[in-house]
């Protein structure tokens, strides 16, 4: 007999099917199947967020760290931290830092938009806190745009730690990732006054001394081939099997940025990083890219994912630095991640490897972090930790703490905080 396809049926297809079927039917061999599982634990089911605290940490710097242009934290130096406080009606308290920048905002009541919320749903706040740069809330409250980008970066990095926190995870596990040491680069050579050739390289001599095996270094605030020659000392000094970065800080113009990156190029620097003046700085990568011999890295001065995006759609750079502690926070750095990775575009952020770190972890298209080693440039990692991630041997291991995992010293908060709310 032939069946629907023309095709015979055999015994033994016959007895096959048979015995299949008997086994899907079969009342012991379908008991055999079900899965034993047990119930999912139950423990808190749902915070609301009740208070908002912040202080604002200030020390006065106290020599001159040049960059091209400017100092940092200004001419008369300052380091500056924001640190918020998010409580919930648990007793989870979250803990996010940042910059300076969203002081204002901070101050005029901006924290109150999170006040009620679940600080799990986290999408749903960062975009209503987002909301208010596209609003009239913002000229209601004097609430500045740049502010308030601000003022998300420690609100949203809060949220991630009570999440991580009551789920009783380090961030980087709770965002799915792996606690594998991390390459990390140290900052420095910076032009400091009243220095020369004997403190350049004392200065490089110290970093490999703490172990660091990367260094990215300052240019553009000299002539061309005087930063060359700074760069031919650094390079004799770490040797050749040592990773070199070079930071313009946004100090040449496009002519010179492609002068200065063929005669840079012999020291092998892994990276040219914001080479561009802050007016024509991103549409003009694409020109500069045609003509240099050296990575190109940049990204720490946007503050969304727009702006991210039209970055990473010139395909001018090969490393994007979005700086989540200065700017919106993980929500919108994770986004970013998955762009630069779409564009296969390595992540190297910003500073603030202790936040960083976490969500480094976490992405596939991670490439080094950023910190530093001279506690006159940057007295918090110094200072402000009691706990704090460890760097050994250039590269950085996360601590298995709950949450972001940072403890606080209590005197320095005591000694350079100032409450805001």
């Amino acid at each position: 007999m032939k069946n629907n396809n023309n095709t015979k049926t055999t015994r033994r297809d016959f007895l096959t099917k048979s015995v299949m079927a008997g086994a899907l039917l079969s009342p012991s061999a379908a008991g055999n199947a079900v899965l034993n599982v047990p119930p999912t634990p139950t423990g808190i089911k749902k915070l609301k967020i009740t208070k908002i605290e912040s202080i604002l940490l200030t020390k006065p710097l106290k020599e001159r760290f040049w960059m091209a242009l400017s100092p940092i934290g200004g001419y008369d130096p300052k380091a500056t931290r924001v640190i918020v406080y998010v409580h919930t009606d648990q007793r989870v308290v979250g803990i996010g830092e940042g910059r300076d920048g969203g002081v204002s905002a901070l101050m005029k009541g901006f924290g109150d938009l999170l006040i009620g919320e679940d600080p799990f749903e986290v999408e749903h706040i960062w975009q209503k806190m987002f909301n208010v740069t596209i609003s009239r809330q913002g000229a209601i409250k004097g609430w500045g745009r740049s502010s308030v980008i601000g003022a998300m970066a420690p609100l949203d990095a809060a949220l991630w730690d009570i999440m991580a926190k009551t789920a009783g995870l380090p961030l980087y596990k709770f965002l799915g990732g792996r606690n594998d040491p991390i390459d990390c680069y140290v900052t420095g050579c910076y032009y400091r006054e009243g220095t020369g050739e004997r403190e350049l390289v004392e200065e490089v001599e110290r970093y490999i001394k703490m172990g660091y095996k990367a260094l990215k270094i300052k240019v553009g605030g000299v002539s061309i081939d005087e930063d060359v020659e700074r760069a031919r000392i650094i390079r004799k000094t770490a040797g050749d099997d040592f990773r070199l970065m070079m930071d313009v800080n946004k100090g040449w113009s496009l002519r010179q940025s492609i002068e200065a990156s063929h005669k840079l190029h012999q020291f092998d620097f892994t990276w040219l990083e914001e080479p561009l003046h802050w007016y024509d700085n991103v549409d003009a990568l694409v020109r500069l890219k045609k003509d240099c011999p050296i990575p190109l890295a940049s990204g720490e001065g946007e503050d969304n994912r727009y702006g991210a995006r039209r970055l990473l759609e010139t395909g001018a750079i090969d490393f994007m630095q979005f700086d989540c502690h200065k700017y919106a926070g993980p929500t919108e750095w994770l986004k970013v991640a998955a762009l630069a990775a779409s564009q296969d575009v390595w992540m190297a952020p910003h500073h603030e490897p202790q936040l960083h770190g976490h969500l480094m972890a976490s992405i596939s298209n991670a490439y080094i972090l950023e910190t530093f080693g001279n506690p006159n440039r940057d007295p918090w990692w110094f200072e402000l930790y009691t706990r704090k991630p460890e760097i050994v041997d250039s590269k950085l291991t996360l601590l298995d703490e709950v949450g972001i995992g940072v403890e606080f010293d209590k005197a320095t908060l005591k000694k350079y905080g100032t409450k805001i709310v």
